[in-house]
């Protein structure tokens, strides 16, 4: 009789455990379009066993839920988050060379190159006529224009600059932003899973608060016994289970207006960014270039994309000015009236001329002291055929040697262009390996709606048939309560 009662708890555990399995069922499917959702699978154990009679046989105790596990794979994890980062990186320095060649308008035939060329192409036209006024103001013209296009890059040049800078400055307030969210869901996890539950909504929520970050710095991340997180950057904890360490945004050195990301304790130590859109910043935007820097040749091969360009744009206009003032001041205005003086003259005589600070001698109002001859003749054309020919001498340094100022140009566009194109290439590479590192994990860790049918008519099956085996057991206990012993009364 009290084994017979005993098997009304076996078909209620049965029932039990597939109710159980069916809300998990369930749940796989309410979530199957929710982003970073993985599945969630209960796991199911037979109870213990008795002895009867004895220990000479014994009787199953049902079934029971162990835990509500979640299906997810951190080494696949890991491998995504790695390509991520990378990623990032390569994505954030295509955008800035796109822009630059935007700034540029090269190859499209409207940009530095087709001036430059007009500006040579005007001192030729004079050497044919050295006294023409006419000659003389479309000299004028042509170098106005030129000041104009080597200006406007400049700033075009410092506005991209400025706005990468403030774009890292946006990027860090979202790692900060970040790493709060996942030291408090930390804390969450650690007081759900400490009453021995599954705190598996919250780990979802975390893991695509690592995927975030990931893309945007490169991290380690460590999971302790107690199923909290630790996540470093370099080696220094961006959170530590429930705290995390804030990065600011802070000057590197004194007159510096650039950011640099600095963690906030211990202060003054700046973060080791190996990669992800935080380094491409970084490397997009470079450093600052102070006015009063000295322009000379150096080593332009740096990562660093815009600061690099404009070293390399500064020291051909300054090597361009240089040559043009040096052979102007050697002659003589129209008529032999004066010496000739500086063609090109800096905006702020402080600073050295380059790209922001070049503008026409005030002088050059009066065409008669655009200095076409060595001696003032009307008819010698010494100085503008010297000027004229610049353009074919090969007087600017390059690290293959000395190139003409044409093929330096050149040589920066074809360096802008491949780097573009590097860039494109890898960057669309990389998200191949993303998307496929990305398949992998949703191999593991997806919701298959095929799958989860199937089990929920396993489910339903089960619970029917542990119900089926209860009004059985019901059905026994009615014909042992009322219906034995009535035969003969």
């Amino acid at each position: 009789m009290s084994a017979g009662f005993g098997a009304f708890e076996i078909a209620r555990s049965g029932m039990n455990v597939n109710e159980r399995g069916l809300f998990s069922t369930g749940h796989n499917i309410s979530n199957v379009n929710t982003p970073g959702y993985s599945r969630q699978q209960s796991v199911i154990a037979t109870g213990p066993y008795i002895g009867v009679s004895g220990g000479k046989y014994q009787i199953g105790l049902g079934a029971s839920i162990q835990e509500t596990r979640q299906i997810r794979h951190m080494f696949l994890d890991n491998i995504y988050r790695q390509e991520s980062t990378i990623l990032g990186y390569w994505e954030t320095r295509a955008k800035t060379f796109n822009d630059i060649e935007a700034i540029l308008a090269e190859p499209l035939g409207s940009g530095l190159q087709e001036v430059l060329n007009q500006f040579w192409d005007s001192w030729q036209e004079l050497s044919k006529d050295p006294s023409s006024l006419t000659a003389r103001a479309l000299v004028r013209q042509r170098a106005e224009s030129l000041v104009y296009n080597i200006n406007h890059v400049g700033m075009q040049l410092d506005r991209l600059q400025h706005d990468l800078n403030s774009e890292l400055q946006v990027r860090i307030e979202e790692v900060n932003d970040i790493t709060r969210q996942i030291a408090r869901l930390n804390v969450e996890i650690l007081k759900v899973e400490s009453t021995n539950d599954r705190a598996n909504d919250y780990r979802d929520q975390r893991n695509v608060l690592l995927d975030r970050l990931s893309k945007l710095i490169n991290i380690d991340v460590t999971e302790m016994q107690d199923g909290q997180l630790a996540v470093t950057c370099g080696g220094y904890f961006l959170v530590y289970k429930g705290d995390n360490t804030n990065i600011c945004a802070k000057e590197k050195e004194p007159g510096d207006i650039f950011f640099t990301p600095m963690l906030e304790d211990p202060e003054g130590i700046e973060l080791p960014v190996k990669s992800g859109i935080i380094k491409g910043l970084l490397e997009s935007r470079g450093e600052y270039i102070h006015p009063e820097t000295p322009i000379q040749y150096e080593d332009f091969n740096s990562l660093d994309i815009v600061s690099n360009l404009k070293k390399r744009l500064d020291y051909l206009v300054n090597t361009i000015v240089k040559e043009i003032n040096d052979l102007h001041k050697s002659g003589r205005t129209l008529g032999n009236t004066s010496d000739g003086e500086d063609f090109f003259a800096p905006i702020n005589p402080a600073y050295p001329i380059r790209m922001g600070n070049i503008k026409l001698n005030d002088t050059l109002l009066d065409l008669n002291n655009i200095v076409a001859s060595a001696n003032g003749d009307s008819g010698d054309n010494t100085i503008s055929l010297q000027i004229a020919n610049l353009r074919q001498l090969a007087l600017i340094q390059d690290d293959k040697g000395l190139l003409t100022f044409d093929s330096y140009y050149q040589s920066i566009i074809l360096g802008v262009g491949n780097g573009g194109s590097e860039a494109i290439r890898i960057s669309e590479n990389q998200n191949m390996l993303v998307v496929s590192a990305e398949s992998q994990r949703q191999s593991i860790m997806g919701v298959s709606l095929d799958e989860e049918m199937s089990n929920m008519l396993k489910y339903q099956f089960g619970y029917s048939a542990s119900a089926r085996v209860m009004n059985v057991l019901d059905e026994m206990i009615d014909t042992i309560v009322n219906r034995m012993g009535i035969t003969g009364r």
